[in-house]
């Protein structure tokens, strides 16, 4: 009934680029935390979700 999801990016070679001119240590290494107590809907590329407490 209760849940947590954390979902988080890491670049696991931070000294490499992902197109030229960019490095991978560039891009999103963030942390995403989704629980039952929040409604939230995130697009992501071309899919959509959406998180909801029920």
């Amino acid at each position: 009934m209760f849940w947590r999801y954390i979902a988080r990016k890491a670049a696991t070679n931070p000294s490499g680029t992902l197109l030229p001119g960019m490095s991978c240590s560039a891009i999103d290494q963030g942390e995403y935390v989704y629980d039952w107590k929040k409604t939230r809907s995130d697009h992501m590329q071309c899919e959509f979700i959406e998180f909801s407490p029920i």
